[in-house]
């Protein structure tokens, strides 16, 4: 029997009723699915130091409770910092529009208008969009808060998993199925690519943060949060997050205060983003633009703002599952370069390798 049984059409009509049914699936269970997502990606964050600690002799148990000790103390210090900030600068919103109001009202006075067209209006409609967003992000930061003890305690599950996960391959490695060697790539690579994409982000809101400090820019450490969040979101993430900052330097600098936040910000963005990630990443981590604005589009419908975050992670699962299997290879390629297997490979020991660095 010939293997293609199934014409192109008919094959295009199956698999885009299965894309349909598994979106509205998961559009109804999206809460669930959010928490689940968000655990495993932290799982696979501090997969390596279980491991790192467990090849310097420390036993599984203590090294999933060290690791998972680290997680909740880091989350506290940032819960209590961040929070605390975003509630302050919530509260300050409305003052804060206020002055942009009047910045703006000062501003049309140089530009002409023309009939039928009121330069005023656009910007008080600019005003309004920008203060919606800020009030999004902060809400967005203060809800967070509810479900981050249900992703702690399924992230430490998963992780106490994940230690045993060698003992239990151990005793089945002689005879590997194919799709056992498959899976077996698929998490290495998956976890390369999300210890990569948050160092980088770490080194981007680190950097950043340092700078608004250094610039005496109010609620810099919240700033350097959002940053680090939203890096997550392909192209659009950091213009977002660069909006607060940037308003809060014109009100206290001026013009030119704001620009050189937007300057500051850029470079080193530019520098994470075409640098350090690349060098990194490797060439196999790269992804078509089109596809991350459709994909970013696609899982906001999905899962809400939370799926904005994920997007880019959620993108990376479904194309490495694509890439190892011949029959859906060319799906994968729509998505990115599907030529650069060895160089997946080697992303994936090398984020490894940076954690067991220290690096």
């Amino acid at each position: 029997m010939s293997r293609n049984t199934i014409s192109v059409p008919a094959s295009i009509l199956m698999y885009s009723t299965f894309a349909v049914i598994l979106t509205i699936g998961m559009r109804e269970i999206a809460p669930i699915l959010t928490t689940i997502f968000f655990s495993i990606f932290t799982a696979l964050i501090f997969t390596p130091i279980v491991r790192w600690l467990k090849r310097k002799g420390v036993p599984s148990g203590l090294s999933v409770l060290i690791v998972i000790l680290l997680f909740v103390s880091i989350s506290a210090i940032l819960g209590v910092v961040v929070v605390g900030a975003a509630i302050q600068f919530g509260n300050q919103i409305p003052l804060y529009q206020d002055q942009l109001i009047k910045f703006m009202d000062s501003l049309t006075r140089y530009i002409p208008s023309y009939e039928g067209l009121s330069v005023k209006s656009i910007f008080r409609s600019a005003v309004s969009i920008t203060v919606s967003l800020m009030v999004s992000i902060i809400n967005g930061i203060v809800n967070a808060g509810t479900t981050a003890g249900i992703v702690i305690v399924t992230t430490a599950f998963l992780l106490i998993d994940v230690a045993n996960i060698p003992e239990k391959n151990d005793h089945g490695t002689e005879k590997q199925s194919e799709l056992q060697l498959k899976m077996s790539r698929f998490s290495k690579n998956l976890l390369g690519f999300i210890v990569i994409r948050t160092e980088t982000n770490l080194i981007t809101a680190t950097g950043v943060t340092i700078l608004l400090l250094i610039g005496g820019i109010n609620f810099a450490i919240l700033w350097g949060a959002v940053i680090f969040l939203l890096s997550y979101v392909p192209y659009v993430g950091l213009v977002l997050a660069s909006i607060p900052p940037t308003m809060l330097a014109l009100f206290q600098y001026g013009p030119i205060g704001a620009l050189a936040v937007l300057v500051v910000i850029s470079l080193v963005n530019l520098l994470a983003e075409d640098f350090i990630f690349p060098s990194l990443a490797g060439k196999g981590l790269k992804l078509s633009p089109a596809i991350l604005f459709l994909t970013l589009l696609y899982w906001n419908y999905v899962l809400g703002s939370a799926g904005v975050l994920l997007s880019v992670p959620l993108t990376m699962v479904l194309k490495i599952i694509l890439e190892s299997f011949d029959e859906t290879k060319w799906i994968a390629r729509l998505i990115g370069p599907t030529d650069d297997k060895e160089e997946y490979e080697v992303s994936g020991d090398q984020g490894e390798e940076n954690v067991n660095s220290g690096g």
